[in-house]
């Protein structure tokens, strides 16, 4: 009688219960749809090209919590959480009565508390941070999960389970749990892994598997679960359930840069470009070398590689050492502005190409030069009087980048840098011929780029950072002065600070690389093409800190090489880049001499590429036949055999033979004539004088007063001995082949002209502006 009575409290106490319940739910559901991740910020997981996690962060209340969608999630993963937490879920209604009976039965008969959640009361308990042991806070669970029934499908529900469930330690959800002790994606994740970590929950803090108790307390819960799964699922993959269960805390910070930089834009799972097996080789070697060169006051290093096929990082290392304070470790180098030195000159070179102003053997002068107030030297401080377009480039001289910029126009050489992502601080004329030698701040993804655009015939794209990324491609260079670049710049043989000069093996044959080194030795550079790959290298100090030992070919050149040594390549990439057959380009004879077309004259003939219709060439002038009495050996008037013999001789201008001498180089100049010659003009094959300052169709700038002085000069034929000078038509002076004339000014529209003794002349017209 009494148990009867005692069953029929316990059930007019239910059904109370149901009734409050069912009132209630009714006012829930005319409350707003609840969110179910309104207080949750999840993690970002950052990815290499083959899956390899680089970096998870932490949401912004310092958990890792990945999120993961349900479709992602193994069926396994599922049917394990079900039979472990909530046989009926697909059944009931957020509420399995039932199961809330028998638990309220023994809390009222003073029994053992029994588990009477289901996973959507589970879901609004962690949401909503019930205290679910108290009467109260349980009956706000049933609330909750009531609530979020009647607003969310059973996927969703689960899907939110798997994301906001406690994984034990500041780990929440499925997806940074499966990182983060298993090291692998949820998605691959097998069943051992699955049970492991399916029993967490239930009780995070001693289920833990960050330590040995907590691994312990998690195979006796497993071995309950693999009961129930052998017995509901007796032929379905029970051998997976053998496999050893292998765990760790598995939570990296590769390429630390790079994953910084990826966070800043994106949040999520994201898949990159980078390779992490290149990226730590490469990481490894870049360290090695600092250290070897520490002596010299060597700390600090960047590299950036890239595939120039799909614009794609392959490496990314900001600096030696991202933890290094005192380096500032944590500056991104990749991006950080620096003077570049000689790293651009090549674009110097490609657009002198494209404008047919050179072909690669053009023989340019490197002669001293001012220019108004800027007067550049060579970085040896030597001349080599005349030298070809690829030897000037490659031995980096800074008097023929300089005409060829003045050629080109700053301005248009400026808008090149600008459409390559540089962002110059000033105007181009801030900066003026000062760019040919490193004056305007580039960063090394600016290079980087840039150099990649000459291995894509001439054709720019941003980087690639990640997969989803599209390659973007917009032409800046002509195919054949991007390609004729790439060949100039391409040698055999570069010397290494740890050993002699060596020639380079077969398998780079295909590398095209400029050094740098900027003003007042604060960065050493060195940017260059092997096969598909761009690598550029810097080594300085991000506190702008000099060192004399920061010289590109000397230090940065050899960590290029050596970097380059660990990135794979096919047999395929390794051959030197062949001619594609759409280019514009033809061979043609060439006097090695003086880079022009040989005449019948030259004696030393060689063959160069050249853009027809674009490339201007003319025929040398330089080699000439003179008649020699056969006596005296001296130049003679005229041709009369036997006693004259006609010989070839090089009629270099008055400037480049002074740089010969300055030079200590001996050269075969044209004898003396033997005797006065009334008819000389009659054979007279050279040409006139070329003012070379002031520059034709400038502004010069000249400072006031009365001892105000402008200086002019002139190259001249071999022959000629003497040059007159005239500024309007007025006669101001007269010098010596080789001498400069300084004279006063005359303001506004003037032109000069220079007279030889030959009275052959030019004429250049400026203007000339006093400043204060």
């Amino acid at each position: 009688m009494k148990h009867s009575l005692k069953l029929l409290r316990q059930k007019k106490t239910f059904l109370i219960f149901c009734s409050c319940i069912l009132a209630v739910v009714v006012l829930y559901a005319l409350l707003p749809k609840p969110d179910l991740y309104n207080r949750y910020s999840f993690s970002s997981a950052v990815y290499d090209r083959q899956g390899r996690l680089l970096k998870l962060s932490l949401s912004l209340d310092d958990k890792y919590r990945l999120f993961v969608p349900l479709k992602d999630i193994p069926a396994e993963a599922r049917q394990a959480l079900l039979l472990y937490e909530d046989k009926h879920f697909y059944r009931h209604f957020g509420i399995n009565p039932f199961s809330l009976f028998r638990a309220l039965a023994s809390m009222a008969g003073g029994g053992r508390r029994q588990g009477a959640s289901t996973l959507t009361m589970q879901v609004a308990r962690i949401i909503y941070q019930i205290d679910s042991t108290t009467v109260r806070g349980k009956i706000m669970q049933i609330l909750r999960a009531l609530q979020i029934e009647l607003f969310y499908s059973k996927s969703q529900i689960l899907e939110a389970y798997f994301n906001i469930a406690p994984y034990g330690g500041n780990i929440e959800g499925i997806g940074a749990a499966a990182l983060i002790y298993f090291k692998t994606d949820v998605s691959h994740l097998n069943l051992p892994q699955i049970t492991a970590l399916t029993v967490i929950p239930q009780n995070p803090v001693k289920r833990s598997l960050l330590t040995d108790n907590g691994r312990m307390q998690n195979d006796i819960a497993r071995s309950r679960l693999k009961n129930i799964w052998l017995h509901t699922y007796p032929h379905s993959q029970n051998d997976y359930l053998q496999l050893p269960l292998e765990t760790t805390v598995f939570l990296p910070d590769y390429a630390p840069h790079f994953t910084r930089r990826i966070l800043k834009n994106q949040t999520g799972s994201i898949r990159t470009t980078l390779n992490l097996e290149i990226q730590q080789q490469l990481e490894a070697t870049l360290r090695r070398y600092v250290t070897e060169q520490r002596q010299k006051g060597v700390f600090n290093a960047a590299a950036l590689l890239l595939d120039s096929r799909d614009m794609s990082v392959a490496a990314y290392i900001g600096s030696a050492d991202f933890y290094n304070p005192e380096i500032f470790g944590q500056v991104d180098g990749i991006t950080a502005k620096r003077s570049p030195g000689s790293a651009l000159k090549p674009f110097i070179y490609a657009m002198a190409l494209e404008k047919g102003l050179i072909h690669p053997l053009s023989m340019l002068k490197d002669v001293p030069r001012r220019y108004g107030f800027y007067a550049p030297e060579n970085f040896d401080h030597s001349y080599y009087g005349l030298i070809d377009a690829t030897r000037a480039l490659t031995l980096s001289r800074n008097i023929p980048a300089v005409d060829l910029l003045l050629q080109i126009g700053e301005t248009n050489f400026y808008n090149l840098l600008k459409s390559c992502g540089v962002n110059p601080a000033r105007p181009a004329d801030y900066y003026g011929l000062a760019m040919a030698l490193g004056g305007v701040e580039v960063s090394m993804e600016n290079l980087a780029v840039m150099y990649a655009m000459l291995a894509n015939g001439g054709k720019f794209s941003p980087l690639r950072l990640t997969e989803q990324t599209p390659m973007i491609q917009q032409p800046l260079l002509s195919p054949e002065a991007a390609f004729l670049t790439r060949q100039m710049l391409t040698r055999k043989k570069i010397s290494d600070i740890s050993r002699p000069s060596f020639i380079l093996q077969s398998t780079y044959h295909d590398t095209a690389w400029k050094t740098g080194t900027s003003y007042s030795y604060r960065d050493a550079w060195t940017a260059g093409i092997f096969g598909p790959y761009v690598l550029i290298v810097w080594l300085g100090n991000f506190d702008g800190t000099p060192n004399q030992a920061f010289i590109g070919q000397e230090l940065a050149e050899p960590l290029f090489f050596r970097l380059s040594e660990q990135v794979p390549r096919t047999n395929k990439d390794a051959k030197q880049p062949e001619i594609p057959a759409e280019l514009n380009l033809t061979k043609v004879k060439i006097c090695k001499d003086t880079g022009d077309l040989a005449n019948p004259f030259c004696t030393k003939q060689t063959e160069t590429y050249f853009i027809p219709g674009i490339t201007a060439v003319k025929t040398s002038n330089v080699a000439r036949l003179i008649p020699v009495d056969t006596t005296s050996g001296l130049r003679a008037c005229r041709h009369t055999p036997p006693t004259t013999v006609l010989k070839s001789y090089n009629f270099w201008p008055s400037d480049v033979i002074k740089a010969f001498q300055d030079a200590g180089i001996n050269f075969k100049q044209p004898p003396a004539f033997k005797e006065n010659c009334d008819a000389v003009e009659e054979f007279k094959q050279g040409f006139p004088p070329k003012i070379s300052e002031p520059a034709d169709g400038t502004k010069l700038l000249v400072r006031s007063g009365t001892s105000a002085k402008i200086a002019l000069n002139a190259t001249a034929d071999a022959d000629v001995k003497t040059i007159y000078w005239f500024i309007n038509d007025h006669f101001v002076g007269k010098t010596k082949t080789g001498e400069v004339l300084e004279t006063s000014p005359v303001y506004g529209a003037v032109q000069i002209k220079a007279v030889d003794d030959f009275g052959q002349f030019s004429t250049i017209s400026l203007t000339i502006q006093p400043v204060d």
